[in-house]
This record gives structure tokens, C-alpha cells and sequence, in this order.
């Protein structure tokens, strides 16, 4: 059953134990796990969440997140940008923290990174004289290129690999949502327009569907957006007092990890029940 046909409940998966502490959410595939980002002083470090249980996979000395981590399709990899030292970073690691390496150091990026499918390349907004557009940049160690012209940043692909869906400049408190396919050409979309603050766009197994965040600026609800009829559903019906900040999916289509924003920022997991 889709996720959509289905109710949500909940149950906590992890919390911080500082106010100032800093979370991005991540389900990793196949698993009931989450990463955060956890910011302590001038230092941030990625850490990884399960049954209970925190793991500090990687961490650096004065050391910024970017954006928030993102995991290849196959679950075996994660990459993260980072701000350090003057720098800006982009870097691939294992599941388990292992291996960490710089993929390229020589731009300035912006956002948050996805995989390509393929797992061959990372998508990522980089800055040029101010304006962010998508770059290519292989795992390999080739040159980065230039993938999408117009403004772009905080990219999200399709399963298969034929489109990414990305966002477009802020204009007063919305921007829009738009798509380019592998070969960079426009991919048609319904007419998408959400709130400053829910820039993160995840997709369903399949690729015929998003789910995002849509409502105020402090107040969102998880909605399901069809790519092919415009049909668009609400998922969630929190109250006022709930501020989901990020959200992930599990690759399965069966969990969505919610972070809430409070002075305590906690890290939940909805389980969508099986039929």
C-alpha cells in the first residue's frame, strides 16, 4: 500500500541533550536508523542513530555542515559538505563512518548534496558571484561540471536517474520548484510553489511522487505531490505547537523520520503500519 493510503504513528528514536544542539535526519536504507548533525561550539559532527543507540561516525575541528548528509541509493555510502577552515568541502564516507575523503575542494558549494542513482556522481548547488546552480561532481576524481544554468540549489533525483527536481530563488516568502532531466534538458512538472523553509523534496519508490513540506513559515505538513496529474494529498495534520524542521523517507516507502524544532530538538520516526 502506498504511503499515502496509509496513517502515521510515531515513536522517539533519538534526542539531543543540548538546547543549541544542531539535526538533520537521514534514514539509511533497509533499516530503522537516522544520522543528526549534532553542532557542540564551533564544531560540528555527524552521528548515527539507532535503536536507541548514538554512533559519531565522522567529526571535524571547527567544522560546518552543510545542508544535510545524503545516502547512496545503495546504502553503503554517505556524502556531506562541510565549511572548514576557510573551505568548503564536499566528502564521501562509508555507512559506518569509514574511509572519509575529500571528492573535490575547489568549490563553493551550497546546500545540501544528493546522489545520482548510479551512485557515479554527487549533485550539488555551488555559488558563482552569488548565484547558486547545480554541479556535477564525479566520486572518481574528475572535474566537477556545470549541470543546471538558471538558479538551483537543494537537488533531489528521481530513482531512475531520468530527472532531478530542484528549487528555485526565493521570491518574497515562496519559491518554486522545478526539474531538468540527465541530460539537463526541462522536465515538465505541475506548477509547484512552497514556503521559504521547506526546500527538502523526497521521493516515493517509483519517482511518480514527492512528498514535502507545505503550510507557514513555522508551521509545515507533510504533503504527497503526484508528478504525473498534479493530484496532491496532506499526510500529516500536526498541531500548531509542532515544528517539523527536516524529514526523510526510507527507500522502502514505509517510514518517515520527522525532526522536530523546540528547544530540545527531537528526532521521531513515523512507522506506517502494514495492511
Amino acid at each position: 500500500m502506498a504511503l499515502a493510503d496509509r496513517c502515521l504513528t510515531h515513536r522517539w528514536v533519538g534526542c539531543s541533550s543540548r538546547a543549541d544542539d544542531q539535526h538533520r535526519v537521514l534514514p539509511t536504507a533497509g533499516s530503522r536508523l537516522s544520522s543528526v548533525v549534532s553542532a557542540t561550539g564551533t564544531s560540528e559532527s555527524i552521528w548515527k542513530l539507532a535503536n536507541g543507540t548514538g554512533t559519531e561516525l565522522w567529526s571535524g575541528q571547527g567544522a560546518r555542515v552543510l545542508g544535510r548528509p545524503a545516502i547512496s541509493s545503495d546504502g553503503r555510502y554517505v556524502a556531506f559538505s562541510v565549511r572548514q577552515h576557510g573551505q568548503t568541502l564536499l566528502y564521501v564516507m562509508q555507512a559506518d563512518g569509514a574511509n572519509a575523503r575529500i571528492v573535490t575542494d575547489s568549490l563553493n558549494l551550497q546546500g545540501s548534496p544528493a546522489w545520482a542513482p548510479d551512485g557515479q556522481s554527487i549533485t550539488s548547488a555551488v555559488d558563482d558571484h552569488g548565484v547558486p546552480h547545480l554541479f556535477r561532481v564525479p566520486v572518481d576524481g574528475r572535474s566537477p561540471a556545470l549541470f543546471v544554468q538558471e538558479y538551483s540549489v537543494d537537488p533531489a533525483w528521481a530513482p531512475d536517474g531520468r530527472f532531478v527536481v530542484y528549487s528555485g530563488p526565493d521570491i518574497g516568502t515562496t519559491f518554486s520548484v522545478k526539474a531538468v532531466t540527465a541530460q539537463a534538458a526541462a522536465h515538465p512538472l505541475p506548477a509547484l510553489t512552497l514556503t521559504r523553509g521547506a526546500r527538502h523534496l523526497a521521493f516515493l519508490p517509483g519517482g511518480r511522487a514527492i512528498v514535502l513540506l507545505r503550510g507557514e513559515v513555522q508551521h509545515k505538513n507533510l504533503w504527497l505531490i503526484d508528478l504525473e496529474t498534479g493530484a496532491e494529498r496532506q499526510l500529516t495534520n500536526l498541531t500548531p505547537d509542532f515544528d517539523i524542521r527536516d524529514f526523510d523517507i526510507s527507500p522502502d516507502g514505509r517510514e518517515v523520520v520527522l525532526e522536530r524544532a523546540q528547544e530540545h530538538s527531537d528526532v521521531m520516526l513515523l512507522d506506517l503500519p502494514r495492511p
